[in-house]
């Protein structure tokens, strides 16, 4: 019998098992390829948003600034190559203009720390490449890029290392919920556990109708 079954071992189900091998828990993660990150996480563009896009107030404006910061210290911690890079985004015209300004007043909302509107020379100076055309830039020095597949298989890692179970070519084929928890049946056999966590990305909705079907 598991603690906590995590269904999915990209960035997300990793990070769970990361988190979770912190405790006196048996935890297990079922992956159905023959690798972690094999799904959208290995595809993921790098970048670590410094939270200025989110509508303040929204769950995802508040995580994505506490995420970031979070990150950076994971990154350091488990020798995830990692840059404090900053971002830039450039605008053009009067119309650009005012979507930065938009764009600063919901970052400044958020948290986002750093943060600064730019001059296009300001810009230029940062970024000697930019075009002459850029007239606007909202700059953040929070924002970062580091290596998805990387960041994820260093989680998962230390999760084994702290006693989680990895289970690879692992699909789950059903969720039945038990008087203690759930069965769960996969293409190697059934599990037993208390909880499960749906950590399957792009595959998350199929994982949750075999739990609650449609009707």
């Amino acid at each position: 019998m598991y603690d906590v079954l995590i269904i999915g071992c990209g960035i997300t189900g990793a990070a769970t098992a990361f988190e979770l091998s912190k405790y006196r828990l048996r935890v297990g993660i079922l992956e159905r390829e023959n690798d972690v990150a094999d799904g959208t996480t290995k595809a993921n563009s790098a970048i670590l948003h410094a939270g200025y896009d989110p509508l303040p107030g929204s769950l995802m404006a508040r995580l994505n600034v506490r995420g970031v910061a979070l990150a950076r210290q994971l990154c350091t911690a488990l020798d995830v190559p990692y840059s404090p890079c900053g971002s830039l985004v450039l605008g053009f015209t009067p119309a650009d203009r005012e979507a930065l300004a938009e764009l600063y007043r919901r970052g400044t909302a958020n948290g986002v720390p750093g943060l600064a509107l730019l001059t296009g020379d300001e810009a230029r100076a940062l970024e000697p490449s930019l075009s002459p055309a850029v007239t606007a830039a909202l700059h953040a020095p929070s924002a970062a890029i580091c290596s998805p597949w990387e960041y994820c298989l260093a989680l998962a890692e230390t999760a084994v290392r702290n006693g989680a179970e990895l289970h690879l070519e692992t699909a789950v084929t059903g969720l039945y919920p038990t008087e203690t928890g759930w069965r769960v049946e996969t293409s190697r056999g059934e599990l037993e556990s208390r909880w499960v966590v749906n950590a399957a990305g792009l595959e998350a909705q199929a994982v949750h109708e075999l739990a609650a079907p449609r009707t």
